[in-house]
């Protein structure tokens, strides 16, 4: 029995639908989606109409499910691209998300039983505060990856051993399941801890390991155990992004849907380069603020992000 898990497409339709092509190719039997269908992309729709239309296939929230409900009450001045994406929503696609679990457990065999969710127990809602960690966060990924390459095997290695060590082990040993699923942080991954398999499949429309291709992994159970087959798959981008430049969404936030282009070209996590622009006009005008708490103003935020296509367009080196 093969099962696809799926997580983070992030309103990428196109690569969606290649990941679904190649998955049957590969022989799947059932579908595991763990969240984050929507938002950097103009195919909200059409990727909720995909999911209902599946078979065999076990669909949980992700964290921006979880926000549609304020996203769509908000009355904001000037809607963001967020706000606007949920308003795009055809009824029934934000009724249909807004009725999926947060969690699951599902029986796939005798010998399997999943425990799915979006964002880590291990270092995500049981602890309340994510280990500052490559294996945890794409941002300290992609600057350990830039101070010194690694490979995925070596990523992997790593992963190992971070989910065996003291500070995973007892959230591991707690879950009700020899499986546990998970996304969120869009680093493809996975290991054993005792006889627990953990998988992240990374993100299908959006990576951020240093690879453009969607992500996606084959969870195999046959007579001597399980299979993990991390899966890559390459779709046009261009075309992508061509796309998303004719769309209202283009219009609600050009600077985001740029730094998302840069993003899905790159196979990285590149908002600290926006950040690190803006906090260089905030010093130079003494304005105090950060990307969080207490935000820029929008005048510094605006020359950020002229500054930032200036600099980095969407012309950046794509990755295999």
């Amino acid at each position: 029995m093969r099962t696809a898990i799926i997580s983070d497409i992030h309103g990428n339709y196109p690569a969606l639908m290649k990941v679904l092509e190649d998955a049957h190719t590969e022989d799947v039997d059932n579908f595991i989606f763990l969240g984050d269908y929507y938002m950097d992309f103009p195919f909200a729709n059409e990727v909720v109409a995909e999911l209902m239309s599946m078979e065999n296939a076990y669909i949980i929230k992700g964290n921006k499910e979880n926000a549609m409900k304020r996203l769509r009450e908000e009355s904001p001045d000037d809607y963001s691209a967020l706000h606007y994406i949920v308003r795009e929503f055809t009824q029934e696609s934000y009724d249909y998300l807004n009725g999926l679990e947060d969690e699951m457990y599902i029986r796939l065999s005798p010998a399997a039983l999943v425990y799915a969710t979006h964002i880590s127990p291990i270092f995500g809602k049981s602890q309340g505060a994510t280990p500052r960690d490559k294996c945890c966060l794409n941002q300290i990924f992609r600057q350990a990856m830039l101070e010194k390459p690694f490979s995925h095997e070596e990523f992997l290695d790593d992963y190992h051993s971070f989910v065996n060590s003291d500070i995973c082990v007892p959230y591991v040993q707690n879950i009700d399941a020899n499986i546990i699923l998970y996304g969120h942080n869009h680093l493809q991954s996975y290991a054993y801890c005792g006889d627990k398999l953990i998988i992240n499949p990374g993100a299908c429309g959006l990576p951020f390991d240093f690879s453009n291709k969607a992500a996606y992994t084959i969870l195999e159970e046959t007579r001597n155990g399980f299979n993990v087959i991390e899966r890559r798959v390459a779709y046009d981008i261009e075309s992508l992004i061509h796309y998303t430049r004719a769309s209202v969404l283009y219009e609600k936030n050009k600077i985001i849907c740029e730094l998302t282009f840069l993003d899905v070209l790159s196979g990285r996590n590149n908002q600290s380069l926006l950040f690190d622009i803006a906090r260089e006009i905030a010093t130079a005008k003494d304005e105090e603020g950060d990307f969080f708490n207490t935000p820029f103003s929008s005048s510094t935020w605006d020359e950020a992000g002229e500054r930032f296509i200036e600099q980095y367009g969407v012309q950046f080196p794509s990755c295999g």
